[in-house]
């Protein structure tokens, strides 16, 4: 970056970021499907805003995503998928940033209570989808800011249902890495460090993150499933967890 001028800066980093969108959802399909011939993928997309100032929240747009996330479970239990990985998240804090950003609202406290209302949108048609497909087992990225899931209220990884498991991150010697969120709905820990994989165009890059710690998981509920396809979701989650390994350091 010291070797462009600086107007070129802004355009260098939102090309990256964009890029990471899709290099993120690569690697993260790699993690979930490796090591098992019997794997079917099927994708569903979100592209999150790569610009340095986001566009600006809107209840309207919360209506929109409310039936995205109505409209993409019902496609996932219309083709019979059985495991759903969720290496993403939301939270009120970015609404609040987000508005910020674009200068929406002077007053703080006015502002949390606008971007409360479009969050709340969201979240609630998020966890009613995902409880209204109670065949599928959804494993959910727990976060990577260090930071208790359910005190910040973060989706979907602060949810808690039955046919839901959250992950965090370890490392290699099985100890939580320095960014992994937290708290009581984080109920395993996944390899999130330095996590091999594919980047768009067959290259692979080592990648970090909850989000490559959350497919470990649901790679090894796809393998489960394929050994034993009658198991249903809550006894898969229940598998996995007790044959968890203790953690390492806290």
């Amino acid at each position: 970056m010291s070797g462009i001028k600086p107007e070129e800066v802004q355009p260098f980093m939102e090309d990256l970021s964009l890029f990471s969108n899709y290099s993120h959802g690569t690697h993260v399909a790699g993690i979930a499907s490796a090591g098992n011939p019997f794997v079917r993928l099927l994708a569903a997309r979100i592209t999150y805003d790569h610009r340095t100032i986001p566009m600006v929240p809107t209840k309207e747009f919360a209506l929109h995503e409310a039936k995205m996330y109505r409209e993409a479970v019902a496609y996932f239990k219309a083709n019979g998928v059985r495991v759903v990985n969720m290496s993403w998240g939301g939270s009120q804090k970015g609404i609040e940033s987000a508005l910020e950003a674009n200068g929406v609202e002077k007053d703080a406290a006015k502002r949390a209570e606008m971007a409360r209302e479009i969050f709340k949108i969201g979240r609630d048609a998020l966890y009613e989808a995902l409880k209204s497909a109670p065949e599928i087992l959804f494993v959910c990225a727990a976060g990577n800011s260090d930071n208790d899931s359910e005190f910040e209220e973060l989706i979907p990884s602060s949810f808690k249902l039955p046919n839901m498991i959250t992950v965090g991150a370890v490392d290699q010697a099985g100890d939580r890495t320095s960014f992994t969120t937290f708290g009581k709905n984080v109920e395993v820990y996944a390899n999130g460090f330095e996590v091999d994989s594919y980047i768009p165009g067959g290259d692979r890059l080592k990648f970090s993150g909850t989000s490559m710690a959350s497919p470990n998981v649901a790679n090894l509920a796809g393998k489960i499933l394929a050994v034993k396809p009658s198991l249903k979701p809550e006894e898969v989650a229940a598998l996995i967890k007790e044959g968890a390994e203790k953690g390492g350091s806290e």
